[in-house]
């Protein structure tokens, strides 16, 4: 599972997440499976950047 956080594109346009069944505010966080953040990160219909991939400030890598 990959940690990530929303970004404003929910709220500016008024998309309900699929999994969530919520419209997810800009700085949630959640996690995702590898191939559901390929699809939040522009891969999808509205070719929009959904999240942003939480990067561990102590390791430098991804939440995942």
């Amino acid at each position: 599972m990959i940690k990530v956080r929303a970004t404003n594109e929910y709220i500016q346009n008024n998309i309900v997440d699929n999994e969530l069944r919520i419209i997810p505010k800009e700085g949630d966080e959640f996690e995702v499976s590898e191939e559901r953040y390929k699809i939040l990160v522009g891969n999808n219909k509205h070719k929009l950047k959904f999240v942003e991939k939480i990067i561990d400030k102590k390791t430098n890598k991804a939440g995942e």
